[in-house]
């Protein structure tokens, strides 16, 4: 699996040097100070580095899909995307008091996907759970997007989310849906306690059978004309409020 751009490699290699087979970089005369970083690290752990001019730097991207940061001059080849059971991830929550997981239901457009991921790391989710079907996959997009935080935080891809919210709240978490046609706002909303929240794809919202295993359903208020947010957006948002609460006196 490819990593593309500065930041994202620059921070898988801070987290996880040995998941890398090799970096190339495009030959600049004067590499920024991120890329000395870069190739400092790389040569700490023994991590091949090779140059390469534009023209052959460039035969490494398909246009269609890995455009986004060829100018920022670097690629890091990496293994596949580790991802972690959902029992595994539940276990070392319990170790967190009122731990927070994100439940994304259907998810595919890889950008969203990043930047969700990377709100979720900023705002102190513990786990983020996605569905193996029908879902954006972390893949070189999803990295970059991130901007890295893809390795500061598990996520787990399971078959059934169903089943998934069950053995949730079998294990204590109360599941919060998120709708923008509920009662409650996130302002009325007590989340200090073990939330598994669910967010719903970028055009339909939560599916109906996610929506029924919910113990509560939430909304953030809003005015205007525009009757909902991105999904990356909204999700910050209600992030965001979570962490507030966990974090206030």
């Amino acid at each position: 699996m490819l990593v593309i751009g500065k930041n994202p490699v620059l921070e898988t290699l801070k987290s996880n040097p040995d998941e890398f087979n090799k970096i190339i970089l495009l030959k600049k005369v004067k590499p920024d100070n991120k890329l000395k970083s870069i190739v400092k690290i790389a040569e700490e752990k023994k991590i091949n580095v090779v140059y390469l001019n534009y023209s052959e730097f460039k035969k490494f991207f398909d246009n269609k899909s890995k455009d986004e940061g060829v100018d920022q001059g670097v690629i890091g080849f990496i293994r596949d995307y580790n991802y972690t059971p959902l029992r595994e991830l539940v276990e070392k929550n319990k170790k967190i008091t009122n731990p927070l997981i994100l439940v994304l239901d259907q998810i595919t457009d890889p950008h969203n996907l990043g930047a969700v991921i990377r709100s979720a790391v900023c705002l102190g989710a513990d786990g983020i759970v996605i569905p193996r079907h029908n879902s954006a996959e972390v893949n070189h997009t999803v990295i970059k997007t991130s901007s890295g935080a893809v390795n500061y935080i598990k996520i787990a891809k399971e078959t059934n989310l169903t089943n998934s919210i069950i053995f949730l709240k079998d294990n204590g978490y109360w599941i919060a849906g998120t709708d923008m046609s509920a009662g409650k706002t996130i302002f009325e909303t007590d989340f200090k306690i073990p939330i598994a929240l669910i967010i719903g794809s970028e055009g339909s919202g939560m599916r109906n059978n996610m929506k029924n295993q919910c113990d509560m359903l939430v909304r953030i208020p809003m005015t205007g004309q525009i009757g909902s947010l991105n999904v990356s957006v909204s999700a910050g948002v209600f992030l965001y409020e979570i962490f507030r609460q966990k974090n206030s006196a």
